[in-house]
């Protein structure tokens, strides 16, 4: 499902606990994983191949301490047998990533969220936001110890996926989490639970209701129920199991709610199509600020081999 997975690093223990996630994907699919550190000082050329002595040599002493901790994770257990490779790159990190991302045909990244923040104001991290904006990818984000679907002994991973909530607008932009919702749960015999929020702000209705017919909110619902109806049919001709979940509310205080309720496993979301000026989208920031477990962002268009 997933070739090549991108795993940026900072070698904090944040990043490190989602290494397991980018392994258990790449050996799933017989993939490759590429391990991305970034830093803000210019590198030597052949950075990862000069010997310690002679970055040493010409003032690049601390770059030898960052080539051993890329080795490190080269070395972890949950690597062994992987085609997986280090790569080292100059600039700024959300920037890299999204270079690598699109110059390697990355068909997933791999990476953490910032802890609460300043007064336990949650947040996320400014590199992630800035990835989630750009990516031509899906991109898993995590912040540990949130609620794990990815377990591992030695070099065996277990993706252990038994509830995928799909949070939906039913816009076309999103068509493409829908459709990596369903592949996973395919893949991994998982349920889905498909929500839509309905938020009714006054003086905008997303259907206006004409003079003799119920009112707009009635008529919100039943266009709901009606595209509900229809992935049902959809997932059921994929062999998908679909519970659908119409909710009041805004969508991402819903999201949160029903993945606490259902325990999900992994919360899957679309993002807005950059040509509207609203790339990552209010609510789906706010899901990752708060996260109880994963979540996989699904830009438009994005597409995968199952």
């Amino acid at each position: 499902m997933f070739q090549h997975i991108l795993f940026p690093t900072d070698f904090s223990p944040l990043s490190r606990g989602l290494l397991k996630y980018a392994a258990a994907f790449a050996r799933q699919s017989n993939g490759q994983v590429t391990i991305l550190n970034v830093q803000s000082a210019s590198l030597p050329a052949q950075a990862l191949r000069l010997s310690e002595r002679a970055l040493a040599e010409n003032g690049f002493e601390w770059l030898v301490g960052i080539r051993r901790e890329l080795e490190e994770i080269l070395q972890h257990e949950v690597l062994q047998g992987l085609n997986a490779n280090a790569m080292l790159a100059e600039g700024e990190p959300a920037a890299e990533i999204l270079r690598v991302a699109r110059e390697k045909d990355i068909s997933l990244v791999v990476m953490a969220t910032q802890r609460r923040g300043f007064l336990s104001r949650p947040l996320i991290g400014s590199t992630a936001l800035a990835v989630l904006e750009e990516t031509p990818c899906p991109v898993l984000v995590a912040r540990p110890p949130s609620r794990d679907f990815v377990y591992y002994k030695g070099a065996e991973t277990t993706i252990a996926l038994n509830r995928i909530l799909l949070a939906t607008d039913f816009d076309p932009v999103t068509d493409a989490a829908k459709q990596l919702a369903f592949d996973l749960a395919k893949a991994h015999g998982a349920k889905v639970t498909a929500l839509h929020a309905i938020h009714i702000v006054l003086g905008y209705f997303p259907m206006r209701a004409k003079s003799g017919e119920d009112d707009a909110v009635a008529l919100v619902r039943r266009n709901a129920e009606a595209r509900f109806e229809a992935l049902a049919a959809e997932a059921a001709a994929a062999g998908v199991n679909v519970e659908s979940r119409l909710c009041d509310g805004r969508a991402y205080e819903v999201t949160l709610k029903l993945a606490h309720e259902i325990e999900a496993d992994l919360i899957v979301m679309g993002c807005g199509d950059r040509k509207s000026g609203q790339p990552l989208g209010h609510h789906v920031e706010r899901v990752i600020r708060e996260l109880p477990c994963p979540v996989l962002v699904v830009p438009p268009g994005a597409s995968q081999t199952a």
